[in-house]
């Protein structure tokens, strides 16, 4: 197709299409400087297992156990590939043969779905300490009693995994990591975990589908606990009432589905734990505006079924809800500071 254009416009749009180009790169460029900056600013409320890939956490991703690199941590996506079934089931093989003798790895990936095979295979190895699953189609984990030196396990969503028991036969576990698997809702598997430093318990976050715990109470047993997560969580009976009893808890992630007294009541008899519920409203909200003054000032109120308030229009209501809050913490303090 000729070009009609004349050199002036030819010569205008090359240098339009130069600086959008320019534009986009340095906007990469600044993206992904963004995303290294943050990825090293690790603090302390941080997972064992946030994301830090400048630091090789996790490592780039490999398909063939060839690409193995001798290093001490890999990062496995040998399923959801474009191999056709027999290949893809070979490579899968492939993996499951060279697991075990992977004596220097210590810390694995697997970024794509992993199977019953896999997560088998992997309970073999001598030296692992670390061990993240992004999703799996695993029905039973009693294979991780071989991992000894298991310390470190995460399970993203793995619904049908049941039962949980066999993770008590892990001695030196320290982390543990469980998203959408349902029998994960009967918290009385964690009563042998006493170990544990770091727990985190979630329903599906993509749906999302909250997990409905029982009972917090099998918690009790874990006093060195200092890091817990409950987001995407309902507690059916007993409420929070029991984590004030985790001496050693110092950060804590709740979904905001328990009653404000609830929370409260925690806030005062725990002031020093660490937890972003932990206030009686949050905002302003960027995404929301008022429908009445039609300005970007709602506040989120603390509390199961509490609605979303504007500072200006119900300035009030919000007051009354904050003075309701801060008494019953009051409340509270004052009773924990007589123990």
């Amino acid at each position: 197709m000729s070009d009609n254009r004349d050199e002036f416009t030819r010569f205008r749009d090359k240098a339009l299409a130069k600086s959008s180009r320019e534009v986009m790169d340095n906007f990469k460029e600044t993206l992904r400087q963004d995303m290294e900056q943050r990825s090293e600013n690790i603090q302390p409320w941080h997972s064992f297992w946030y994301h830090r890939p400048t630091r090789d956490f996790p490592p780039k991703s490999i398909r063939h156990p060839s690409e193995y690199d001798g290093g001490d941590r890999i990062n496995i996506v040998c399923t959801q590939t474009e191999l056709k079934p027999s290949e893809q089931k070979k490579l899968v093989q492939s993996w499951c043969e060279a697991l075990p003798g992977l004596d220097k790895v210590e810390y694995i990936w697997f970024s794509s779905r992993a199977n019953q095979q896999l997560f088998d295979a992997v309970c073999q190895m001598k030296s692992i300490k670390g061990l993240s699953i992004k999703w799996s189609g695993i029905k039973s984990i009693e294979a991780v009693a071989h991992a000894k030196t298991l310390k470190y396990l995460s399970i993203g969503s793995s619904p049908s995994i049941t039962p949980l028991a066999p993770l008590a036969e892990l001695p030196l576990l320290e982390w543990l990591e469980l998203e959408n698997i349902r029998a994960s809702a009967d918290l009385s598997f964690v009563s042998g975990l006493t170990g544990l430093k770091g727990l985190r318990v979630a329903g599906d976050g993509h749906s999302p589908k909250y997990l409905n715990v029982e009972r917090l109470e099998p918690l009790l047993s874990l006093q060195s606990l200092y890091w817990l997560s409950l987001n995407v969580v309902k507690v059916q009976q007993g409420g929070l009432a029991p984590l004030a009893r985790l001496r050693a808890l110092k950060y804590l992630f709740l979904s905001n589905k328990y009653e404000m007294e609830d929370v409260a009541a925690l806030v005062g008899s725990r002031p020093d734990i660490e937890c972003d519920l932990f206030t009686p409203v949050d905002g302003p909200l960027g995404y929301i505006r008022c429908k009445k003054c039609g300005q970007q000032t709602m506040m989120l109120l603390t509390g199961k079924g509490k609605p979303s308030l504007c500072q200006s229009c119900d300035a009030d209501k919000i007051a009354r809800h904050l003075k309701t809050f801060d008494d019953i913490a009051n409340k509270y303090l004052k009773w924990s500071k007589k123990i």
